[in-house]
């Protein structure tokens, strides 16, 4: 009877042991489920707003009859603000911001696209070849904000990428034509919306002081909007609701 006893007791707990170890495991899905699709909920720093500037711009020269001809580009620029968490508590500031990954599908595969990197403060660009990101583009951390240095404010600012198509096409300017720098220029030389459309992902990570590093996908179709027509697109992002920051 003893023996029966010691048995059973030995079961129920074999059976205790069951029941914390796979409640212990289910606890800790739960846990990676919620971090896979929520991640990081308290970061040191956070991307606040995206906004998004889409149009065109055109390069005068002067042909030798003494007409004009317009290289027509299409840019893209995006822009980053990135502050710092107020509910974080602990001291922190930003070493790095690194854009990578790089990865842009056209709707259709005309020009030359590529993403460049700003040649002047206030994210200016210069379509010019030696401006491309071949692979990764790297902010660091400083005291201010110069993006033509490619340098972001330890403790947050505005920073930003372009992608631009070049070698669209010409147009020939007649005499007396005034000729507006923006999108509508497209439509001169026959392309509509959905030539110029694309998607671009990307990966952003925000690398800190502290050693930590995370990391998020940016997916962006552009331009939202008509450019052929309204001349500029114009779109700002505050939600970021697909914006999911996680460590590695």
């Amino acid at each position: 009877m003893k023996k029966n006893n010691y048995f059973k007791k030995k079961i129920v707990h074999i059976c205790i042991l069951i029941f914390i170890v796979v409640l212990i495991l289910i606890t800790a899905g739960i846990f990676m489920l919620k971090y896979n699709i929520e991640g990081e909920t308290n970061l040191p720093f956070n991307i606040t707003k995206i906004s998004t500037i889409c149009t065109a711009e055109s390069s005068l020269n002067e042909l030798d009859d003494g007409a004009w001809k317009s290289n027509i580009i299409q840019k893209d620029n995006i822009f980053f603000t990135i502050q710092k968490n107020e509910e974080y508590k602990k001291t922190d500031g930003i070493s790095k911001i690194i854009f990578t990954n790089f990865v842009i599908n056209k709707n259709k595969e005309i020009g030359e696209t590529n993403i460049y990197k700003p040649s002047k403060e206030n994210n200016e660009y210069s379509y010019l070849d030696e401006y491309i990101v071949l692979d990764n583009l790297e902010y660091v951390g400083a005291q201010s904000t110069n993006t033509e240095l490619l340098q972001i404010n330890n403790q947050g600012g505005v920073i930003g990428i372009s992608i631009a198509t070049r070698n669209l096409g010409d147009y020939i300017v007649n005499e007396n034509e005034k000729l507006a720098s923006d999108g509508t220029l497209l439509g001169k030389i026959g392309l509509n919306f959905d030539d110029i459309k694309l998607n671009i992902s990307f990966d952003i990570i925000i690398e800190t002081e502290s050693g930590n590093k995370f990391k998020s996908n940016i997916n962006l179709t552009l331009p939202e909007e008509n450019i052929i027509e309204k001349g500029i697109s114009k779109t700002e992002d505050t939600e970021l609701k697909n914006i999911i920051f996680k460590r590695f």
